[in-house]
């Protein structure tokens, strides 16, 4: 594990060792388990599968929350074993994207048997896509600097290329390991042009990188179509 990573992991599982002892589940997941990781950009994504989260235990959690947060903004998930166990139609999206890539740091495997419901994952996905698109299009008629479209791109495109990993598993293909070849799969499988959304993700690396307002028109069209393309599946398709 890289020491940007392992800086703010180690220590608040130390301490959550120290207040829970055994019999809780950690799940390194997202960004940091996909070897994707930018330092300084990227969350850390951690979720602790607890017996009980009564408020004796939250309580004993508080330091170790407290020092997790002056070093990234992003909280830990926290749920219990029994509402993880029940979660696979509440959270389908989520759940299918840990599949793909994700580290036991501790405990049991209690991801290993989770498995979304195609109906489920296609609704929810076409729900996202939907609502990304509306807020996209905002954002363009307001107008404005080059530079504001260009930041407003950039901070969607974590969440499309989730969209995009699950579209590819609701089409039974393997999500490919970074996010430029995911893109290139889910464009070469929906038919858009995958250059202006590539280029908007290597602007997550470089904010100095310029976008025009047809990269922005690019994308609005990738995400346009592929909320078409879900739309359009049917519970048996295996495209």
């Amino acid at each position: 594990m890289p020491e940007s990573i392992s800086s703010i992991v180690d220590p608040f599982l130390a301490e959550a060792d120290r207040v829970l002892g055994g019999g809780y589940t950690a799940l390194l997941f997202g960004s940091a388990a996909r070897g994707e990781h930018i330092p300084g950009r990227s969350d850390v994504n951690l979720m602790l599968i607890v017996p009980s989260a009564s408020p004796a235990t939250l309580r004993s959690l508080h330091g170790a929350f407290e020092a997790w947060r002056r070093k990234m903004p992003v909280l830990p998930l926290l749920i219990t074993r029994e509402e993880w166990l029940r979660s696979a139609d509440a959270f389908p999206i989520e759940i299918a994207d840990m599949r793909m890539a994700y580290k036991v740091l501790r405990g049991p495997d209690l991801l290993a048997g989770m498995n979304p419901e195609r109906a489920d994952l296609r609704s929810a996905v076409e729900k996202e896509l939907r609502g990304k698109l509306l807020r996209l299009r905002q954002r363009y008629v307001a107008g404005g600097r080059d530079d504001e479209l260009a930041n407003s791109a950039t901070e969607s495109i974590a969440t499309m290329l989730l969209l995009f990993r699950c579209l590819l598993v609701l089409s039974a293909q393997a999500a490919p390991p970074g996010g430029q070849e995911t893109i290139r799969a889910t464009a070469a499988l929906v038919k858009f042009d995958p250059e202006p959304v590539i280029r908007i993700f290597q602007r997550r690396a470089d904010r100095r990188a310029a976008l025009g307002v047809a990269d922005f028109e690019g994308y609005l069209d990738a995400v346009e179509r592929t909320a078409r393309y879900v739309d359009q599946l049917q519970p048996g398709d295996q495209q």
